[in-house]
């Protein structure tokens, strides 16, 4: 694919990463019968069952290839989709959420078909049948729809205008664990300028668009700017099953928050796209994901 360049500041040139980036977000209703679906799960018998049903597609959206398999804008491992937990909700549960990003947009009919055909593998030790009950399409304010729709992320940020604007203060609160690696290290307290770092490099490697070289070195001396709290937080691990190797996975990470008192500045497109998009390694079990809050609003529970 070739990307177009954008010469822009700071603010403009998230915006442009963010307008290039097309979303598709599910909630999906789900009957599991007596097993208790976890995202992994259902993940993993999704995965295999599209593997099988259409492996042009699992490689360009779980792999992140193109349909001719070459890599796509030089990134050959950035899954093109965000599996994670829906909000509590009594009149739709179980239920779970699917962001498709990109160019997965373009085969959202095939993904959903092999979601459904993977109820049919089943879930748990006794591969118990599941079900699709409803699927409703989720805009970028919240709002729900009868189906899928694809919208920009660049939508993101008009939705997320007061939160990110409000004078007295933002903070960033992960309640899912957030795993941001440096030198394939686990970093514990992680930093405004971490998150930084992480984010730009997921929307630089989702989007269509493309900055100039110098944009990222620009953004993150703006990042080291902004005032901020420190990282308030405990470590939080996921463990998980692969079957692939046949063996417990443990994945660690951090929860918590780290304020803005004055508020985001630049970084507000940014903010509001990573609330869809997640950042950190194991975004795919929805892990990383940004929850903008004020500060009153209280800490992670």
């Amino acid at each position: 694919m070739n990307r177009e360049t954008v010469r822009c500041p700071v603010e403009e040139g998230f915006l442009a990463l963010m307008r290039g980036l097309d979303v598709c977000a599910l909630r999906i209703l789900l009957d599991t019968g007596s097993v208790r679906a976890t995202v992994p799960m259902l993940r993993g018998v999704w995965g295999c069952t599209l593997r099988e049903y259409d492996p042009l597609v699992y490689r360009a959206v779980f792999e992140g290839h193109s349909a001719d398999g070459t890599a796509r804008n030089g990134h050959m491992s950035m899954p093109l989709y965000v599996m994670r937990p829906a909000p509590p909700d009594p009149d739709f549960a179980p239920a779970v959420e699917i962001l498709f990003l990109g160019e997965a947009c373009r085969h959202v009919a095939v993904l959903l078909e092999a979601f459904r055909r993977a109820g049919k593998a089943g879930l748990g030790r006794k591969r118990e049948h599941f079900r699709v009950r409803q699927v409703r399409g989720v805009l970028p304010d919240g709002r729900q729809v009868g189906g899928p729709q694809v919208w920009s992320a660049g939508n993101a940020a008009g939705s997320s205008s007061k939160t990110l604007s409000n004078a007295s203060g933002l903070r960033l609160a992960f309640e899912e664990p957030l795993r941001i690696l440096r030198h394939g290290k686990l970093i514990y307290t992680p930093s405004f300028v971490d998150m930084a770092v992480a984010g730009l490099r997921r929307l630089c490697a989702l989007s269509p668009v493309s900055v100039p070289a110098d944009f990222q070195s620009r953004a993150l001396d703006a990042a080291r700017q902004l005032p901020t709290s420190g990282w308030r937080g405990h470590r939080q691990d996921l463990v998980r099953w692969s079957g692939r190797q046949k063996d417990r996975i443990e994945m660690r990470g951090v929860t918590g928050w780290l304020d803005l008192p004055g508020g985001a500045g630049l970084f507000r497109p940014l903010l509001a796209v990573l609330e869809w998009i997640h950042l950190g390694k194991g975004t795919v079990f929805g892990l990383g994901k940004l929850k903008l809050q004020t500060p009153q609003t209280g800490p992670c529970r």
